[in-house]
């Protein structure tokens, strides 16, 4: 190893960490589009290591996979499309799948509980100085349907759990989990919807999955349920989730992603009391940027060993 490129719009929220445990390798930064492809010249990497966001889309971190010197890719998330597609012979890509799980499930968990909790109304009359009990239903019996078991998924699931929810689940393998009550598989998604509750989204964005929630799916969702997505935006068709918040089927939303990001400032999802809106930070604790690139050098002292990666995608 030689060169290792990191793509970062902030490195000073990255810079040294490689430096420190490897002082033989050559390490650059990117922080503007214009960059990138610069560095990429320049440095000839063999390695690296892409952060996208709304201030560096991930369309422009693309260039990495197509560069004659770069062997491995190491996304900085879960999500790996902006990379699509790439050569798996010339390159091995990686991701940070994990990480940031259990903390991302939290703010899931919290959202369940605001929006069953009517914290958002009561918050509402605070500001208008109104004092006016309201009931609210309880987790304790109700029931989650987790679209997409994933580490993500996995650690929802278990929280609902530990209060007292009906867990059901879909995803393709359909071994038993613990603390899951129902497996379903993709096919029968509409089906499941019915008994949910609480519908939380936790797929990959692929051609399977854009607009998984049209009109029809939301239709097939219990009256009055919630819907969480913290996956991704091309997953919701956000007409139809418009359409069924308006006509009252859909009781509310917690959307963390968006079709179009950063929010448009005009957008029609920002003035309704039923959607809770976060610009994409779900899983944004203190030290994510530090979290992931830790476990960047993880697995770059692996490549210089020889060693397996962890998190290779296969698929």
């Amino acid at each position: 190893m030689t060169a290792v490129l990191m793509i970062h719009h902030q490195p000073d929220d990255i810079r040294g960490v490689v430096e420190a445990r490897f002082p033989d390798v050559t390490v650059g930064y990117a922080s503007t589009v214009e960059a990138i492809g610069a560095q990429l010249d320049a440095l000839k990497p063999e390695a690296v290591f892409s952060i996208q966001d709304a201030r560096l889309p991930g369309k422009y971190h693309h260039q990495a996979v197509t560069a004659p010197s770069v062997q491995w890719v190491q996304v900085g998330g879960s999500g790996y499309e902006q990379m699509q597609p790439y050569d798996p012979e010339k390159i091995v890509l990686t991701n940070s799948a994990g990480i940031l799980a259990r903390h991302l499930a939290q703010t899931v968990t919290g959202a369940m509980i605001a929006l069953n909790g009517n914290f958002f109304r009561y918050r509402a009359q605070q500001h208008a100085h109104t004092w006016a009990p309201i009931r609210f239903r309880p987790l304790v019996g109700q029931t989650l349907l987790v679209v997409g078991l994933g580490q993500i998924g996995d650690w929802v699931a278990k929280n609902a759990k530990a209060l007292g929810m009906t867990v059901h689940a879909v995803r393709r393998r359909q071994e038993p989990v613990a603390h899951v009550d129902k497996l379903f598989a993709p096919e029968q998604l509409h089906a499941a919807l019915g008994d949910a509750d609480v519908v939380s989204l936790h797929v990959r964005a692929n051609d399977d999955t854009r607009h998984m929630f049209s009109d029809a799916a939301f239709a097939a969702m219990k009256p009055g349920s919630f819907f969480l997505n913290t996956a991704r935006g091309m997953v919701c068709d956000t007409a139809a989730l418009i359409a069924a918040l308006d006509r009252g089927h859909v009781a509310g939303a917690y959307l963390d992603v968006f079709e179009e990001e950063p929010l448009p400032a005009t957008h029609a999802l920002w003035d309704r009391d039923d959607v809770f809106i976060m610009p994409h930070s779900s899983d944004h604790i203190v030290g994510w940027e530090t979290a992931f690139t830790e476990f960047f050098a993880d697995n770059l002292e692996r490549w210089c060993a020889g060693a397996p990666l962890v998190n290779t995608i296969t698929g």
